[in-house]
This record gives structure tokens, C-alpha cells and sequence, in this order.
């Protein structure tokens, strides 16, 4: 079975803040290319590379998508996590409609940055991609690592060569460089100012040939719609904000109950004012809590709940409190058996409820009591 390298990502935890390596293959130290960036876990490790293609849009593969909860991450502007740089939360991000982790088709998603950028974006290449590229050399940037053991960190490049061009993909050999675990998203760069493609995939020992998706067969379904629903004033009252000038009518509010979650807002004086569903606060129209996403809000699926890891259970968003029951916030409790244990709102007035989700004594030993009075008044069968 043919092994893969961003599987080292997708199954291992990040290296903790401060762990640094020489990514790219036979690469070198790159304090260039400011556009290319990292994709930044919650403990300061680098999980994969991207691009910045706009003043909050950044555009890497797909699969960097597919562990930690997008909201939970940052991008960070700079060369080496260890030795700071610019940091920006990320507010959203959109993995291509056909994306097949088992196979990598469309390895390719968009984000969006809450922050604005303090890089100049890359430009997305217009050139025909097709045959006439093989035998082309392009750079190859990223946080990646040098070989599988190493760990990611430091911004590296490389020199790579086209050797075949397929519908949805391009294959990349060493020359003598080619991108390794943790280089996943990272930019093929043919000139260095627009971005070709973006790495998904390679052989295990990072010694072959790389995979790389093609952006310009992602503009259709993914890539053209998102940057047109992200652009700034296109989110209305009410309608979930990735950045300060993204709504039309007014500011972008962070929600009270939820860090990770804002909306947009407008001026207001009364209820009447706002949305059927908002209220009027004193700095504009909210959602009362739970805000839509946030635990406890109302839902029929788990891409409705976008609270960070939350998932839909009984028509409510909730998280997962297994081996954990203190993860609840004030005003929920841990409650389930086995391996379904979840946050759910504490009954009004349920003063005599068990820990770790039992009933209440008093209605665990009245059903204790109705049933041995039953087996004692039931006439036995023959």
C-alpha cells in the first residue's frame, strides 16, 4: 500500500511552541516569499503552509482542514514560529464540495483570516496549465519538514521540476528540492509572484515525486464563489462575520458566549429594529444566547453547530464532555453513558441531579419501588 507523507499530519499530534527544523528537501532558509505563511495549531506547532491571496483570504489544500477545527488555528506571517512574527486568527475556511480525503481529489481550500494581512498577496496564476509545463522548475516553499522524523518549522525553499500534468493535478520531482510533511498547502511558484498550485501529497520518504492540486480547475466550484461571499460588505445583519468590514450594515460583534463566533450588527433603538430572530442591545442588534453555532443552539446537522468541535445531538449543538466533564461551560452538565457523553443544559430547578448525568435519586428510587410493586402484585404465569 502506498505510503503518504501528510499522513504524519493528519495522525500525530504538533510539536510543541519552539520545536524549529529545515523544511523543503535539499532546500534553504527562505526570509522571502512573505505571502507564503503557516497554519498554526492551538500549541504553537505548525500543522501545514498556505498562501495569502487577498487582504483576509488565504488559499492552501484541503486536508489541513480535516483535524483541528478551523477556528482554533492561526496564520502566522513570519519565517519561524519560535521566533515570533504576526499572528491572525483564523475566522473561516471552505474545503473544495468534491474533496475526497481517501483519494485527495481537490485537495484544495479557501480560509479566511480575521486580521488583515500586513503581506502583499500573491496573485492566482492565469496561465494555461497543461503539458507544455513539463520539464518547467518552479519553487517550492513551506514549514515542512526535511524527511519523515524531522519536525516542521522554519520557512524554507527549493527548486522542484514539473514532470507530468494531469486533469485536476501536477506531479513534482526533486531539481533536487521537492516539499515533505508539513508543506501541504504550500505554493507551486513558476514566477514568484502568483501561485500555481498547492501541495497535497507524496511519497513517504519525501526522495520521489510530490503531488500538487491545480488551482485554476478549483476556480469554478470553490475558489471564485468563496472569495466573491467573502468580499467585504457582502454579510448582512445577522449573517456570521469573519473580519471588521465584511457586513454591509454595520460592525461585526463577537458573540458574549462564544469567543470564536461573531455577527454582523447594526445601530438600533428597539427590538424592532433588528431581525425577527435579534434583539437590540446596547451596542446593536445580538442574537440572544445561545448564539446560532454556539452550544445549545438549535440544530438538524453538525455543520450548523460552528462552535469549536461542537456537533449536533438532539436537535441541540453541544461538545463532547467524554473523560472530560468540567469541559462544559456554567449552565450545562456532562450527561451520557459510554462513549456518548455530551454537555446538555442543566434542568431549572434540578437540584437532586446525580454527576456524570444520572436521574435524580428521588426518581430513580420511586421507579425502583413501582416495579417491585408490580412483582409483587402480578399473578405469576404458566
Amino acid at each position: 500500500m502506498r505510503q503518504l507523507w501528510w499522513l504524519v499530519i493528519a495522525g500525530c499530534a504538533a510539536p510543541a511552541a519552539g520545536t524549529t527544523s529545515q523544511p523543503i528537501t535539499n532546500g534553504s532558509s527562505d526570509s522571502g516569499d512573505p505571502a507564503v505563511v503557516a497554519l498554526v495549531g492551538s500549541n504553537g506547532g505548525v500543522l501545514c503552509t498556505a498562501s495569502v491571496i487577498g487582504p483576509h483570504t488565504g488559499i492552501t489544500a484541503a486536508h489541513c482542514f480535516s483535524g483541528p477545527p478551523a477556528r482554533t488555528l492561526r496564520v502566522l506571517f513570519g519565517s519561524d514560529p519560535a521566533s515570533g512574527g504576526t499572528f491572525a486568527n483564523v475566522a473561516d475556511a471552505r474545503q473544495h464540495p468534491a474533496f475526497d480525503l481517501t483519494s485527495f481529489a481537490h485537495d484544495v481550500a479557501m480560509f479566511t483570516f480575521r486580521d488583515p494581512s500586513p503581506v502583499q498577496p500573491l496573485a492566482l496564476d492565469t496561465r494555461a496549465i497543461d503539458a507544455s509545463l513539463v520539464g518547467t522548475t518552479f519553487a517550492a516553499v513551506g514549514f515542512g519538514t526535511t524527511g519523515p522524523g524531522t519536525t516542521t518549522g522554519i520557512k524554507q525553499t527549493g527548486v522542484a521540476q514539473i514532470s507530468v500534468v494531469d486533469a485536476d493535478e501536477i506531479t513534482a520531482v526533486p531539481d533536487p528540492a521537492q516539499p515533505c510533511s508539513g508543506d501541504s498547502g504550500g505554493p507551486m511558484l513558476i514566477t514568484p509572484d502568483a501561485v500555481t498550485a498547492v501541495v497535497s501529497h507524496g511519497d513517504a520518504a519525501c526522495a520521489d515525486h510530490a503531488i500538487y492540486a491545480r488551482i485554476d480547475v478549483a476556480r469554478t466550484a470553490l475558489v471564485d464563489p468563496y472569495i466573491a461571499a467573502t468580499a467585504p460588505g457582502t454579510a448582512h445583519t445577522g449573517d456570521a462575520c469573519f473580519y471588521d468590514g465584511h457586513c454591509a450594515e454595520g460592525p461585526c460583534l463577537q458573540a458574549k458566549d462564544d469567543p470564536l463566533l461573531y455577527f454582523c450588527s447594526r445601530a438600533c433603538t428597539h427590538d424592532s429594529d433588528c431581525p425577527a430572530a435579534m434583539t437590540c442591545a446596547t451596542d446593536g442588534c445580538r442574537y440572544p444566547e445561545p448564539s446560532p453555532g454556539a452550544i445549545g443552539s438549535p440544530c438538524t446537522a453538525d455543520p450548523q453547530c460552528a462552535s469549536s468541535g461542537a456537533v449536533c445531538r438532539d436537535q441541540a449543538c453541544t461538545i463532547s464532555c467524554l473523560g472530560a466533564p468540567d469541559v462544559c461551560p456554567a449552565g450545562y452538565e456532562c450527561r451520557g453513558q459510554d462513549l456518548s457523553q455530551y454537555c446538555v443544559a442543566t434542568p431549572a430547578g434540578c437540584g437532586g441531579c446525580a454527576g456524570g448525568g444520572g436521574a435524580p435519586m428521588w426518581l430513580i428510587l420511586g421507579a425502583v419501588w413501582y416495579v417491585a410493586s408490580r412483582q409483587r402484585n402480578t399473578p405469576p404465569t404458566h
